[in-house]
């Protein structure tokens, strides 16, 4: 599977100031994300996905690959996840159009996304 890097985070994962605070508003998830950058700067960023169809977080402990995803969102291209959806439902996946994002944070595991696309808020 080709995965490619669509964003880095302004800051370190294992110097995040608490953990993620997700909110899920109708079909959009939000992550909100507050840590220190190697200078000790504090960034707080928030990740809208919008038309999120499928959603999983797997513990740090049980994350079997990153897919270069350490600190950074990746778009997962073809992948299998994908490919099910399809199947499923043809029709509705050609009308959504999802791709598979992930995001995996130092010690709190691995975010995952199947939605229409997203973006970066930079809070300050």
């Amino acid at each position: 599977m080709k995965n490619e890097i669509r964003y880095e985070l302004p800051m370190f994962s294992s110097n995040l100031i608490k953990e993620p605070y997700i909110r899920f508003e109708n079909m959009d998830i939000k992550i909100d994300i507050e840590g220190y950058d190697d200078e000790d700067n504090l960034n707080k960023i928030t990740i809208a996905i919008s038309s999120v169809l499928c959603f999983k977080q797997t513990s740090a402990r049980f994350t079997p690959r990153l897919y270069d995803s350490y600190d950074r969102i990746v778009e997962l291209i073809d992948s299998e996840w994908l490919k099910e959806l399809k199947q499923i439902n043809e029709g509705d996946f050609n009308y959504w159009k999802p791709k598979h994002y992930i995001l995996y944070l130092d010690g709190i595991g691995m975010y995952q996304f199947i939605g229409q696309r997203f973006e970066v808020v930079n809070n300050g």
